[in-house]
């Protein structure tokens, strides 16, 4: 019962998390980044998108008729504006008119550049004998296992009977 509680632990131990993995993912997808920048400097250079935007302004316009006291024809412009008042016998006419309108403004996003991190020689090598290093741990508990099974189980007595 030692032995399986200690072989337990050992294996929890041991066993990699979603953390690391996600980690080590990044990491080589860092190490890509690199060797692509180095085979292609044009990727690190700024570039800057840009949008128009178009913004459009409909025209207003406004009829009435009301009756003056003396008169004639009056136009008034200004801008965009356009208002014509006429009088005719006993009736006079405004019209207004406000022209349609188009705004445009250009919208300039500069991306980031592609950051890159360097990996040392010393880091390189920790990581994957980091990675063999499991792999031993993970192979003398299987040969503790198999130990165990030849030397205290029935079997194992059986097996060295056979011999």
């Amino acid at each position: 019962m030692k032995h399986f509680l200690f072989l337990l632990i050992a294996t929890t131990l041991v066993s990699c998390s979603v953390e690391k993995r996600f980690q080590k993912r990044i990491e080589r997808a860092e190490r890509k980044i690199e060797k692509l920048t180095i085979k292609y400097p044009q990727l690190l250079r700024l570039d800057t998108l840009r949008d128009t935007i178009t913004l459009t302004i409909d025209k207003v316009q406004h009829d009435t008729a009301f009756i003056p006291s003396e008169g004639d024809t009056v136009f008034i412009n200004k801008d965009r504006l356009r208002i014509r008042y006429v009088t005719r016998n006993d009736s006079v006419f405004i019209q207004g008119e406000c022209k349609a309108d188009t705004i445009y403004k250009t919208i300039e996003i500069p991306t980031k550049n592609i950051a890159i991190t360097k990996q040392s020689n010393l880091e390189y090598l920790t990581q994957k004998l980091g990675k063999w290093i499991k792999w031993l741990i993970a192979l003398i508990f299987v040969g503790m296992i198999i130990w165990f099974v030849l030397k205290k189980t029935p079997l194992g007595r059986i097996i060295n009977l056979l011999k």
